[in-house]
């Protein structure tokens, strides 16, 4: 038992690049990987089913997601995801919440594993983050409606400066 303890830390010192060998990107901080995203959601695995390999994809998974909340993108009430069998694959649970940061590979919608995608109950801090950037910024002025405040009216100026000084500067 402790020699087989010993050959996988033996290997992980010695091949550190083979897990990591999938993850093609040098950024997947939250904010980088939400902005090239298609969509960012949470959803509910409803169903999986196997696939055979055909074209350019590997054989494996596609998942039936059951839309909760979505934070980028425009995904429909339900959608599916393809996740490939190799080292690149997301494996989902059927019931599970995930939240997902999805793309698109040719011609399917898939998560990287790489990324930040994971269930929901794992990913409190990412969910807090990914709604921070998908919520609309409140306060601030609107364009097109003047500044309100005690002491200035909207229609300021109300008359021509007459004393020689610019409206500025009174």
């Amino acid at each position: 038992m402790r020699a087989g303890r010993f050959l996988v830390l033996l290997a992980s010192l010695a091949l550190p690049g083979i897990a990591a060998a999938a993850c093609l990107l040098t950024d997947y901080s939250v904010r980088a990987e939400y902005d090239r995203s298609l969509m960012v959601l949470t959803g509910r695995v409803i169903a999986e089913r196997a696939v055979a390999a055909s074209g350019e994809h590997y054989d494996g998974a596609v998942y039936s997601v059951q839309v909760d909340e979505v934070y980028r993108g425009h995904p429909g009430r339900s959608f599916e995801v393809f996740s490939e069998n190799s080292s690149g694959r997301f494996p989902m649970q059927r019931s599970e919440r995930y939240l997902l940061f999805i793309s698109q590979d040719v011609d399917q919608l898939v998560v990287d594993n790489c990324g930040n995608s994971g269930p929901v109950s794992d990913k409190t801090e990412v969910l807090r983050a990914v709604r921070a950037f998908a919520s609309p910024k409140r306060g601030g002025q609107k364009p097109n409606k003047p500044l309100e405040r005690s002491g200035i009216s909207s229609s300021w100026p109300k008359e021509p400066a007459s004393t020689g000084r610019s409206a500025l500067s009174r």
